[in-house]
């Protein structure tokens, strides 16, 4: 395996999917890829205040607030996935989300509830996921 390949398979088993860009950008800029992965480290890897689980609820709030679109969605529903196979309950992701409404309007919650159905669904499909009890 070359270092591009390495660096595009490093990434991928942190995000837990293969995009496209993350490939183009390792083959491309490889030393942009290592300067990422490093800092993946410094925000994931180091003991922090908040834990794996709140920072893919960060992400969540993140993308949802970036916007409705087709490249977008997928990357979305990845992180929504990964917080609730972490354990973040779905009425707390809705919250999280109506906090957003405020500042970024009421498509951010439309838009991440949305999503958030979908990955259930295919949590469901995928693993057998089942819905938390309270």
């Amino acid at each position: 395996m070359n270092e591009q390949n390495a660096l595009w398979e490093d990434i991928a088993s942190r995000r837990g999917r293969h995009y496209p860009a993350h490939k183009f950008i390792a083959e491309k800029f490889p030393d942009y890829m290592e300067a990422l992965l490093k800092l993946d480290d410094v925000i994931r890897a180091k003991e922090r205040r908040f834990d794996e689980k709140m920072h893919e609820l960060f992400h969540i709030l993140s993308l949802a607030v970036e916007g409705s679109n087709p490249h977008n969605q997928p990357h979305l529903k990845q992180h929504l996935k990964k917080g609730l196979k972490l354990g973040l309950h779905p009425e707390s992701i809705a919250e999280a989300l109506m906090v957003c409404v405020n500042p970024s309007g009421s498509k951010v919650l439309t838009y991440g509830v949305t999503c958030m159905l979908e990955a259930i669904e295919e949590l469901k499909e995928e693993e057998n996921w089942q819905y938390p009890e309270d």
